[in-house]
This record gives structure tokens, sequence and C-alpha cells, in this order.
């Protein structure tokens, strides 16, 4: 009913009850009901108008309020009004779901359809198409089977659009082969039919059936429109098939159709993947030519293609030269940033969108957090975590994560607990990467105990879970256990990959450790020279930390030289030389290799160690005198040390590389950023309590005990892993600190 017949309807109708008098409505009212865009107060207002004047059970006029409400997303409110309707009709039920619906409440739609079967109203062929969106809409294949049966049920399951609606379903649910058996029934198969279901096929990577699909179309006469071609690319992108999506977009343009944005930010990605920076260029280029400029989704894939492209300059131009940006192109850039290494510029410029207001989503923390995470800014991780959840953003089954291996990396035990309780409550704990990240985490944080807990809790498993706790096993030397479960993980069905095999390479990194372990430097050196392939820096690295480990300077020099040429930039080959020399009392040598570092504006990063107090993270630095309790944690080093000279340990001067004097060698020892923390530890705790900290070259699991009647203390280093900073394939080798036999040692389990 237009607004001329509704005004001249109620010009003329007596009031609900009333006394025969003409009443008339406030023309502004009649305005609002006729509108869709009336705001939530003008519709309450209209509303109480209608009960005022007693012309609210006047079917179109609480129909318009039912529909108004909805638009607003005033379920309440919409819910009671059709509560208020005796006798609601199809007509009343139907502008709810309709409403619902388009504004994708799929939930409140599909719960009004549900009440209106339960009233015992009949569904029309009208109705069908915006149920069946909004089982599509949550991904729910049981409900949208039984919307289909009902559709059977009153007569409707030939009617055309409640087909295209059935199709779109089974395709939006993954099922592409109940879609196509629906196709196969159609009584007329238009583009957007056929292009759907090609679509369809392209996402699930059947590239075969797709493209006979696309064939066959064109035999029926159907000539392929834009979204065809870009159904086709979209999804061949989506399922990894980067080659076939970019071998599309080739013969698309061949073909003479001209792409057109969606097209372009279709097949960004998948240049992305192959780094392709010259064609990222050309797409650039067309961009600017076809006018692609105000398009937002475009200029985020251009700054993700740049990003991936290790193009950092024309990425940074891009995110500048854009009028809007919304925030799918501040997470690309930050993203991009932090992919090139650029961690502090992807902070600042988070920190900058969030001080100005913009209205981050879960993505930005998330990235920003993953960033931190995988560019040693863990503490950051942590603090970004805090902080998301303070502005009232619910992490979700990505951001734990990305959380978690921050906690690992440096021992925050209580804070991974922390994210691990979260997972439960919220229930994505069996989200398979979820329980990856904290099988990974526990094993970090020396809980391999707890690692095989997750891990054994998880529902279902992919290769992902079994290479982290075969990982966590085999990083606490437990290789009967590694076995068994590499055993257990190829009975289940899953093949190995390139993870749960160490590469080839790191193959012969592992065997240059074993064999330097047993001494047999000049084996693993004759091994390196028979490589073949061309060993690279794992490699080398490898057999110079051994060179360290038993002062062979000269294989320690010329594994050296490999690494300066394939490492220039890692001061960590520079100082492991520098250290076999001077336990030489090569001191010469020892400053030519310190000048050549210098020279190259190298330097070696003071040691680092973290340790968890009362759930809050301390950090302490080697020489660092800035510390509020820097005096108390002198005072208790030189207490131990005089304890552990009374029992008969003394400290091994051959670890201080410096030409000093005994007394200062001694000094130096202390200084250690491990020591600071478990002094820093034992000021803070109570007696008895379990110690965990993580240092940049240790990750030491530290059991105390104070036996408080002989004011003894009983100090045990358990397992103290050095990492080497070369290799980085997780090889931690066992060094024991103290007799464990002393009387005054205690050896506790870690449980």
């Amino acid at each position: 009913m237009n607004f001329c017949r509704l005004f001249t309807t109620l010009l003329h109708q007596k009031p609900f009850g009333g006394n025969g008098h003409t009443l008339l409505l406030d023309s502004n009212i009649l305005k609002h009901l006729n509108s869709d865009s009336a705001s939530p107060s003008q519709t309450r207002k209209s509303h109480a108008s209608l009960l005022k004047t007693g012309l609210f059970y006047n079917s179109h006029l609480n129909t318009k309020l039912l529909s108004l409400y909805a638009n607003n997303l005033c379920f309440v409110d919409a819910n009671l009004i059709l509560d208020s309707i005796p006798n609601p009709d199809l007509f009343s039920f139907s502008t709810l779901i309709h409403a619902f619906a388009k504004r994708n409440h799929s939930v409140h739609a599909l719960r009004i359809f549900t009440r209106m079967l339960v009233h015992g109203v009949e569904p029309d062929n009208f109705l069908f198409p915006s149920v069946v969106k909004s089982c599509a809409g949550l991904l729910s294949l049981e409900v949208g089977k039984q919307v289909h049966g009902f559709a059977f049920v009153f007569g409707f399951s030939l009617d055309v659009f409640v087909q295209s609606s059935l199709l779109h379903m089974y395709l939006k649910c993954g099922r592409v082969r109940d879609a196509h058996k629906l196709f196969d029934g159609l009584p007329q198969r238009d583009l957007v039919c056929w292009s759907a279901l090609i679509s369809g096929y392209s996402n699930c990577g059947h590239v075969d059936e797709a493209k006979e699909l696309f064939y066959e179309m064109r035999k029926t006469g159907l000539e392929p429109n834009n979204v065809s071609w870009n159904g086709m690319i979209s999804g061949f992108n989506r399922s990894g098939l980067y080659a076939e999506a970019m071998a599309m977009y080739q013969k698309m343009h061949s073909e003479g159709f001209l792409p057109d944005a969606s097209s372009v930010s279709s097949i960004l990605p998948a240049i992305s993947e192959f780094e392709d920076l010259n064609m990222g260029v050309q797409i650039h280029d067309y961009v600017i030519k076809q006018g692609f400029g105000s398009d937002k989704c475009v200029f985020s894939a251009l700054i993700n293609m740049y990003g991936k492209c290790s193009s950092v300059l024309e990425m940074s131009q891009v995110f500048d030269e854009m009028d809007q940006r919304d925030i799918g192109s501040v997470n690309a850039y930050i993203t991009g940033l932090s992919r090139n290494g650029l961690v502090d510029n992807a902070l600042k410029v988070f920190r900058r969108y969030k001080g100005e207001g913009a209205e981050l989503n879960i993505v930005s923390w998330t990235s920003m957090i993953a960033s931190c995470s995988q560019n040693g800014k863990d503490i950051d991780a942590l603090e970004l975590f805090r902080e998301m959840q303070v502005e009232g953003l619910k992490p979700n089954a990505v951001t734990i994560p990305c959380l978690l291996p921050a906690c690992g990396n440096i021992a925050a035990l209580m804070h991974g607990k922390a994210a691990h309780c979260f997972s439960l409550r919220t229930g994505i704990f069996n989200d398979v990467y979820v329980g990856s990240a904290l099988i990974d985490m526990y094993a970090n944080c020396g809980k391999i105990q707890l690692s095989r807990l997750c891990f054994d809790k998880l529902p279902t498993r992919n290769l992902v879970c079994w290479n982290a706790i075969m990982s966590g096993y085999s990083m606490h030397g437990k290789a009967k256990e590694t076995i068994e479960l590499f055993h257990m993980m190829q009975k289940s069905g899953h093949k190995p990959d390139f993870i749960s095999f160490t590469s080839r390479l790191e193959h012969y990194a592992c065997m240059v450790t074993l064999l330097s372990r047993a001494g047999k430097l000049e084996d693993a050196y004759s091994m390196i020279m028979d490589m073949p392939v061309t060993p690279d820096a794992c490699v080398w690295g490898a057999l110079l930390s051994s060179c360290r480990v038993h002062n062979n300077v000269r294989l320690g020099e010329i594994s050296a030289e490999k690494l300066f040429e394939l490492e220039p930039r890692n001061p960590g080959n520079y100082v492991i030389l520098s250290n076999i020399y001077a336990a030489k009392g090569m001191w010469s040598e020892v400053d030519r290799v310190r000048d050549m570092m210098s020279q190259k504006g190298l330097r070696k990063n003071p040691g680092c160690s973290w340790i968890e107090v009362k759930n809050k993270l301390h950090m302490l630095l080697a020489g660092d005198k800035s510390h509020p309790q820097r005096e108390q944690i002198i005072d208790k080093l030189n207490q131990l040390s005089m304890e552990m000279k009374k029992s008969g340990h003394f400290p091994n001067m051959s670890f201080v590389l410096q030409d000093v004097e005994e007394q200062e060698k001694e000094h130096i020892l202390c200084g250690h950023s491990e020591k600071l923390a478990v002094a820093f530890g034992l000021l803070n705790t109570p007696p008895g309590s379990s110690l965990r900290f993580f240092t940049k070259r240790f990750c030491s699991l530290v059991m105390l005990k104070l036996v408080l009647p002989s004011k003894e203390l009983s100090l045990l280093f358990r397992k103290s892993w050095r990492k080497n900073p070369v290799l980085g394939i997780g090889l931690r080798m066992l060094k024991d600190v103290g007799d464990p036999t002393s009387p005054t040692h205690s050896l506790q389990k870690d449980v």
C-alpha cells in the first residue's frame, strides 16, 4: 500500500473500540511508517502513536512496524510486536524473516521461521529463498537439508528461485556434489547458476570439473561474464592453485574480457604467492589506467602483494597514496612491514591509528601480536594481548596460536596457562592449531607432560599436531618417545612432511653435531667436504659451535670464514671465533676479530634473561646497573657464592674469555643474566618455589630448595640446555652444573 492510499484509508478509519469519530494520524508518523529508513526513536514514536489512536491492530500498520523494528535491528521490540498480534499471518512472519535475512541476522530469521511453523502458518515460494539464505549464512547444512525437505513437502522444490537458493546453500556449505545433483534437475539454468557451480568446484580445487563445466556452459550458448571468470580465479586462489588462477586470468584477458576490480583483487594474492614482482607491477599499472584507485580491496591486495615481494618502498607508496584508508588496508600494511622485519615501524603505525581512534578489529590486533611473536618482541606481544582484551575485543582461534609462541619463547608459563584456560572456556581448544600451539608452548616451558596431555585431549589431530609433540619430545632428549610417536603417526594415516624429518642439509648439520660431541671434528669436517650439495650456514654453524666446545682453532677458522661469506651480518659467528681464540689465550686474534666487528658495525648484544614472578615477567640484562633491586641481587649472589665455596664448589674461570685477573673473572661470572635472574627470583618468591627463566643463550629449568633449619641453600640446574645460535634447529646440549651427589644438593622432580 503506497503512502497516498494509506493516508486516505486512515482518514476514514474509526479508532479501535472508538466512538466513530474520524481520526487523523500525524503526517510525520505516516511518513515514518511508509519509510524504510526511519530511526529507532522515530519507529517507537510511531508505535506509541498507533497505540494511542487505537490503530495498532491494523494489519498493514503493525506489519510496517515489524519491518521498521527489524531494519533497525531492534529484535526485542520486533518480537514483542509479533507476540501482541492475536493471529499473525504469513505476511507478518515474512516481513520479519526477509528483513533479518537481508541484514545477515540468520539466527533470528530461522527462529521466526520456526515460530511461524509452530503457529501453523504455511510458507510460500517467496519466503523459502530468505530462509535458505539464512541457513547458508550459518553454514548450517543440517538445518538447510530440513528446509529443503519443507520446500518439497509444501510443493515448492521445483520453484526456480527456491532451487537457485538451495544450490547456493549447498555450495556455501562445501557440498559441491549435492549442489551439482540439484543443478542437474534445474528446468532452467541461467548464467548465475552456472557461474556459482563453476566457482564451487574451483573453491574445492577440482580444476578439471570446473573447466569442463565452463566449456559445457559455453556449448549451451551462454557466454561467461566477469562474474564467471572471477569465480574461477578466486576459487583456484582460495584452494591454493595459484598457477591455475594466473593461467585463468591470462586466458580471460586474451579472450578480450576486460578484468574489473574484482578480477584484480582476486589475482593479486596468487601473484603474491609466486612473488612475481614484474607481473604485480603490470597489474598495478592496469589499476591506474582503469581508474580503480577508489577500490579499497584492490589497494589492500596491492599492499599485500608488494609486502610479500619484499618491495617495502612501493608498498609504502601505495599506502600513502590512498585517499581513504580502511581497516583492511591498515592491516595489510602492518603485516607487510612485519613480514619484512620492520616490526618497530609496524608498531608505530598500529599505535598511531589506535591513537587516532581508528576501529581496529581482531585481525589488526592478531596481526600485530603475531608480528611481535615472530620478531623477538615477546613481551610486546603479551602486552598487546592484554591491551586487546581491555579494549573489549575477544581473542579467537587465530589469536591464541599467535600469542602462545611468545609465551614459549620466554618461558612465560603462567601467561601460557591463562591462554590455555581461555581456550577451554571459549571452546576453541579443539581447534588443531590452538592445540598444536599449546603443545609447543608447554614443551618450550619445560612441561613436556602437559604437552602430551594437550596432545592426548585433542579430538582430531593433523600433521601439525604430530610434528609439535614429536618436536617437544625431541627437544627434551626423549628419543624413544619421539620414535614411538613417529610410528603412531604413520599408523594413523598421516604422512610425514619436511618438518617431520629435518631437511637434507639439516640432516648433515645434525650429523656434524653428533660427530663433534664424540670429539671427531676431523670426521665431521671430512663429511662436510664430501657432501653432494653445497653446505649452508646451518652446517658450517654446527661445526663452528663444536670447535668452540673443543677449542679447535684450525677448523674454527675454516668454518668461520665460510660463515662470514654466507652470513656477513651475523655477529654470533664473530663472537664464537673470538671465544675460540680467547680460550687459547690468543688475545691479539681476539682483538682482530673485534676490530672486524667494529668495522662492519656489528656488536654483541648483552645477555638477557626473563623470569616470571607472581604472574609478571621481569627482564634482566647482563651488566645492567639500573635495576631497582641491583644491590640486593649482588648481595644475594655473593651469599650464594660463599655457600658454594663452603660446600667445595668453585667457579670455572675457563669460561671467562677475557684477559683479566682471576678476581675480576669471578666478578664477571656473577654478572651473567641467568644468575641475576636466579637471584631476583630468590629475593621475590617464598622458599620452596620453582623458578623458571629464559635467556637468549640458555633455556633453564631451575629448582630451588631452602632448608630453613640449617640455612643451607640447595641449588640445582636440573636441565640446562645451550641453544646453538647459528644452527637454529632446536638442538639443546645438556650441561650439568654442580654435583648432584653432594649433600647440599637435592633433586626435585618438577611436575
